[in-house]
């Protein structure tokens, strides 16, 4: 890897994601979300997935959010109050709590998802076959490093 490599890499690091994030904030505006933060988008998200495979807990939407039960509990009480969440704790163990979506948070999750799949899209003419393949398989090797060994990596590496 040459000094531009890793230059370019850097630069994608630090400016793209937040471009994105950003470009990804100004469309859910425009979709008439408003009222709702990129967190708090997120966690809609991670919800409604995790709603599908009927395993809502909070201890999991904080597992696949990587984050702590904690921090979560503290979006659902704001999702909760502007009406997107619903929480329920379990029959057989009252200590198990279950977040679900309203139809105000499925409506929101829904214009987030329809988001994704545009800005795949746009750039579906932009690469020939075999670009794609050689970025998919970049792609799975950041999301392996950063998912699974980042954390390990980056003490490896004394980050």
């Amino acid at each position: 890897m040459t000094k531009g490599h890793r230059q370019t890499i850097n630069d994608f690091f630090v400016n793209v994601f937040n471009k994105i994030l950003l470009y990804e904030e100004q469309a859910m505006g425009k979709a008439g979300c408003r009222d709702l933060s990129m967190r708090e988008i997120h966690v809609l998200e991670a919800v409604e997935g995790l709603e599908r495979e009927k395993k809502n807990s909070m201890s999991r939407i904080a597992g696949r959010l990587s984050i702590s039960v904690g921090s979560l509990t503290t979006s659902m009480n704001v999702l909760v109050r502007k009406g997107y969440v619903e929480r329920e704790s379990s029959m057989k163990d009252r200590r198990i709590v279950y977040a679900c979506l309203t139809p105000k948070g499925r409506l929101a999750a829904k214009k987030h998802s329809r988001f994704h799949r545009q800005m795949v899209e746009s750039l579906e003419q932009s690469l020939n076959e075999e670009e794609w393949d050689a970025l998919t398989r970049a792609l799975r090797t950041l999301e392996t490093f950063f998912c699974t060994s980042g954390e390990k990596g980056a003490e490896k590496k004394n980050l």
